[in-house]
């Protein structure tokens, strides 16, 4: 077999490795079931004699990403949790009744009964449980912030041009495209061969629905015509197709608040924990 062939073949049988359920590489991207939501907080919790009421359905929420403790309310991605009958059309009606009921008039702080109601609303009326399967957990603005330093790290970014970066903004050079698609890459949410994992940025954006899905897909699918290299690709989906998109109702977060100001990172920079490429 020629070089020539390898060349056409390899970076095809890359990416079917990389689609692969058993072989796709995860890399920093966290994927958790809810019986494991159950043990790690059972871990952090005190024991329920010494506790002054049951908090662990708010720490499942909150470890899981679906619980806001600031306004004493679930998102709408607790919902990736259950199996809903597909003979069920009114579940979501019936939920949402079962909250306005027994949730809203429970105090707001320190929130953990208005979570073990509203888990019970949705046990009882939206669907089966899925309690043993890993699913994708949106992270937090300082794990993002890790990942992104690490790929700085990877793509030898000094920490100086690091916060340039971020401060000019990630398409505005080749660097900070580059960068982008390591992030992107690093959490989970894109790969070269599939493009955008459209329901981990559902889930990351709080973006709902087919509408936001399909127009993710259909912006997707345009950028792929213009023939770009990667790192514009990657860097472009993330601006055109996420950031924009008219129905998703939170941006992306990357940055956290102390990267804005005038900070040392000549300490900093070798803090990042090392880096084990998956």
């Amino acid at each position: 077999m020629g070089s020539s062939t390898w060349c056409i073949l390899l970076p095809l049988l890359l990416c079917s490795l990389a689609n692969s359920g058993t072989t796709a590489l995860e890399h920093r991207a966290s994927l958790k079931s809810f019986d494991g939501l159950r043990a790690e907080c059972s871990q952090y919790l005190p024991a329920s004699g010494n506790a002054p009421e049951d908090c662990s359905d708010r720490c499942v929420g909150m470890v899981g990403y679906f619980w806001n403790d600031t306004i004493g309310r679930s998102s709408n991605s607790i919902a990736r949790f259950y199996q809903p009958d597909p003979c069920d059309q009114d579940y979501i009606n019936r939920t949402l009744t079962c909250m306005c009921d027994t949730v809203l008039p429970l105090p707001r702080r320190p929130g953990c009964q208005r979570a073990t109601q509203t888990l019970q609303c949705y046990r009882d009326q939206f669907g089966q449980l899925i309690n043993q399967v890993p699913l994708y957990v949106p992270y937090k603005k300082l794990q993002g912030f890790l990942t992104l330093g690490q790929c700085a790290q990877m793509l030898q970014i000094p920490g100086e041009r690091f916060v340039q970066i971020m401060d000019e903004g990630y398409d505005k050079s080749a660097d900070g495209q580059c960068l982008m698609r390591c992030f992107l890459i690093r959490s989970g949410l894109y790969s070269d061969c599939g493009g955008p994992d459209i329901k981990r940025f559902s889930l990351q954006c709080e973006g709902y629905g087919p509408e936001y899905e399909q127009s993710v897909a259909n912006c997707y699918a345009e950028l792929k015509k213009q023939q770009l290299d990667s790192c514009t690709l990657a860097t472009r989906m993330l601006y055109e197709c996420v950031q924009a998109n008219e129905y998703s109702t939170n941006a992306i977060t990357i940055a956290i608040p102390f990267v804005t100001v005038d900070f040392d990172f000549s300490s900093f920079w070798p803090t990042f924990p090392p880096i084990m490429v998956p």
